[in-house]
């Protein structure tokens, strides 16, 4: 019976039938491919109008805000109306006088020129008289400009645009050209965004800026960016960048991711998940003969789920995708490209 089970294993150990395959595993493989990688730099700020687009809307003349129709943040068309104010009493006074001073100079033109007509005065003072009556005029015309004359004015939107910020309340006293409150213009906005200090460097005015917000990136804006601050923000621990959206489209307040584009070069790249990283560092797996070989490599960008690799591969063997976690370097492996 010993010689027998003996006589078997000799059999199963040399017979080509009986020998068992060597172990394997399942993977899933790409071709390196070379393609342009967007070298971009990120940060995080939040929308504003353009500054150079706001307007104050305030009034040449004393009074009270006797009520306010619109809201901050309100979106309105030209000839909305935004508030109604009344007109202080000494502005009315003044307009007051200036009718008077008009109605008695008129008064003296008239009796110096039946005075002129008796012989009883001059040509002088016939003159004198008609440059008192277009100095009244002239003072009332102000007056009139500046809507004294009006116990009650309503305000309206000079353009389309949004209700910026409000800085006075209703039934505020106000003097002559206090602010009342301020207005974008539609169109034009900015926003400040934060840049890690080590990466300011490389950002200048000029560079294409990609905008979205933070909770739907969906919604994407262009901009370029128009000036670099050279500190750092206290507040925050970056350093600004101001970035101009020309055209708009995301509503004021609004917080945003956006990426700034440095510029574009050249690349080897496998998907992300071809990459593995220990102790070593970054490194792949191709396939020759059947076979798993490990390669070292470093990475650099990183964008649209591929990562940019450099190292000693050989750019004409596949690279596993998919399985990579199981293998050992000189493993056998099958499978297929994707």
């Amino acid at each position: 019976m010993r010689r027998e089970l003996i006589l078997l294993g000799w059999l199963l150990a040399v017979s080509p039938v009986w020998a068992a395959d060597p172990p394997s595993v399942a993977v899933q493989t790409v071709a390196l491919k070379q393609q342009m990688m967007a070298d971009t730099i990120s940060g995080y700020g939040v929308v504003s109008p353009d500054t150079r687009s706001l307007q104050n809307i305030n009034l040449p003349r004393a009074g009270q805000v006797v009520s306010l129709l619109v809201n901050a943040g309100q979106v309105v068309k030209k000839g909305t109306p935004l508030l109604e104010f009344g007109t202080g009493t000494d502005a009315a006074l003044s307009y007051q006088q200036a009718v008077v001073a008009v109605r008695f100079a008129a008064g003296e033109v008239t009796r110096i020129e039946q005075l002129v007509s008796q012989q009883l005065a001059t040509q002088s003072q016939l003159g004198a008289a008609k440059k008192s009556l277009a100095d009244a005029q002239a003072a009332l015309q102000a007056q009139q400009k500046m809507g004294n004359g009006r116990s009650l004015e309503r305000v309206a939107a000079p353009f389309d645009g949004v209700v910026a910020s409000i800085s006075a309340a209703q039934g505020d006293r106000l003097a002559a050209g206090a602010p009342v409150l301020q207005m974008a213009r539609d169109g034009g906005q900015r926003v400040v965004l934060g840049v890690e200090p080590e990466d300011v460097m490389r950002v200048h005015p000029g560079q294409t800026v990609s905008v979205a917000s933070v909770f739907n990136d969906t919604r994407r804006v262009t901009g370029r960016v128009t000036q670099v601050y050279g500190m750092v923000n206290p507040q925050t621990q970056f350093v600004d960048v101001l970035v101009d959206i020309p055209h708009g489209g995301l509503i004021a307040g609004t917080r945003v991711h956006a990426t700034i584009q440095l510029g574009q070069q050249p690349a080897w790249v496998v998907p992300r998940s071809a990459v593995l990283r220990d102790a070593q560092g970054a490194y792949l797996f191709q396939v020759q003969a059947g076979k798993a070989h490990r390669v070292n490599v470093h990475t650099g960008l990183e964008q649209g789920g591929v990562v940019a690799v450099s190292g000693s591969f050989n750019t004409q063997q596949p690279v596993v995708s998919l399985g990579n976690y199981e293998l050992q370097d000189g493993m056998a492996v099958r499978g297929s490209g994707q």
